[in-house]
């Protein structure tokens, strides 16, 4: 049989792999169940504005995903992403700020002068995470046990919001050993790696809808609002099944969330395993809160981390996405908000500044958003045992938590492997 690949899902992970089988000469077809391309990280529309079903941070060491947005944007202008030196920063209490200086030297700056700690603190942060990058070995158990010698005013500040923002998992519960590959990705390389990148436009518009167009302008095809119910696997092809139709493939992608995995597939004895370990997931929401001020409202950073309360952070889509007033709060690992989370959301900002009356508030819950990163947790290869089946998803083996980088990184992987195995 000629090549001729499916990929189910178009999320960011389907996106590149079905790109990078297009760029390859491989006929390939993209379905998508939803008629937004981008998965867990897209674009929605709510009462006329143009908004994403949650707010997403890159990072400069996210390689994979800016190479691949370079080359379906290549040149754009303005750039889809704007890219900041790392600066935390939880008015009034707290201010680190990474010069532009060689890594980690950038970082050990950065904490040595921050605002909000003591000189015993800062010196016991950058000990902390000298010690950190230099060690490789295997680590058992969550964050908090790693930080656990830490002042609780770094933990408090610094360790336990990174870890959440990072791993979206609490740190009682998060692994140690992803978080610390986490620190060495952002600080063990070059200080660029270090970076925030924020998108400037939509979810979808920054990688998923241009990688479709680029996949339809080299021959191939996306399918919208085309659910895939079922997959059956043979020696000779694989057969997809929609509502409307029967297609049989030489090869599929599997790219669709982890909790959608085990009904797809459970006519695939040899990819059981798989469907085991996204079984045993235990997944955790997020949260996205959109409230508009007056236009001439800004925050004075285009993020600030927010102190006891729901949300983590607050970003100013005024200042990154031009919605002028506009503020996106985040709560991640959102498992036990509460009823009235707006409102303490605002409370959280009002304490730091008074954003005048709200005009417009909008929330979006993700229940299903990502899975807990625990430690010993089981992630399956991209690589199935069936020689025509792959997986593609930020669930799948890698040293990275669900992020967008988990994502593109498994889709450019199990293309590598499909075409190899051509």
């Amino acid at each position: 049989m000629t090549a001729k690949v499916a990929v189910v899902g178009g999320g960011w992970a389907g996106c590149a792999a079905a790109l990078t089988l297009a760029e390859a000469g491989v006929a390939v077809t993209l379905y998508e169940a939803g008629r937004t391309l981008g998965g867990r990280a897209r674009a929605v529309g709510l009462d006329g504005e143009t908004l994403d079903n949650g707010q997403h941070i890159l990072l400069g060491a996210y390689r994979q995903t800016l190479e691949l947005i370079e080359r379906v944007q290549p040149a754009a202008t303005p750039s889809p992403l704007w890219r900041l030196p790392l600066t935390l920063e939880q008015p009034p209490d707290f201010r680190l700020a990474c010069p532009r200086l060689p890594a980690p030297l950038h970082l050990a700056a950065g904490l040595l002068g921050a605002r909000g700690l003591r000189w015993g603190e800062k010196l016991a942060a950058a000990r902390w995470v000298h010690a950190l990058l230099g060690d490789r070995t295997p680590l058992a158990g969550s964050v908090s046990q790693l930080t656990r010698a830490q002042p609780e005013s770094l933990n408090r500040l610094l360790w336990h919001p990174l870890c959440v923002s990072a791993l979206n998992t609490p740190p009682e519960r998060a692994s140690a050993e992803v978080f610390r590959d986490v620190i060495h990705a952002a600080f063990g390389g070059r200080s660029a790696d270090s970076d925030l990148l924020l998108p400037r436009r939509d979810l979808s518009a920054v990688f998923p809808e241009p990688a479709a167009a680029r996949v339809e302008a080299l021959g191939g095809t996306v399918h919208r609002a085309t659910r895939v119910t079922a997959v059956d696997a043979a020696p000779a092809g694989v057969t997809l099944v929609t509502p409307r139709a029967t297609a049989t493939f030489s090869h599929a992608i599997l790219a669709v969330a982890p909790q959608h995995l085990g009904a797809l597939i459970a006519r695939i004895p040899a990819l059981e395993a798989a469907s085991d370990a996204a079984a045993a997931f235990d997944y955790l929401p997020i949260a996205t809160a959109y409230i508009r001020y007056d236009a001439d409202f800004r925050l004075a950073r285009p993020l600030l981390a927010l102190a006891d309360g729901p949300a983590q952070f607050v970003f100013d889509r005024g200042r990154s996405h031009g919605q002028a007033g506009l503020l996106a709060f985040v709560a991640s690992a959102a498992a036990t908000l509460p009823a009235d989370w707006l409102d303490q959301a605002e409370g959280q900002l009002r304490r730091i500044v008074d954003p005048g009356p709200a005009r417009w508030r909008r929330r979006i819950v993700e229940k299903q958003a990502t899975y807990a990163c625990v430690p010993a947790m089981t992630r399956p290869p991209v690589q199935t045992p069936h020689p025509r089946l792959f997986l593609a998803g930020d669930y799948t083996a890698g040293p990275y938590p669900a992020t967008l980088e988990s994502a593109t990184s498994s889709g450019v992987q199990s293309a590598a492997l499909l075409l190899e195995a051509l």
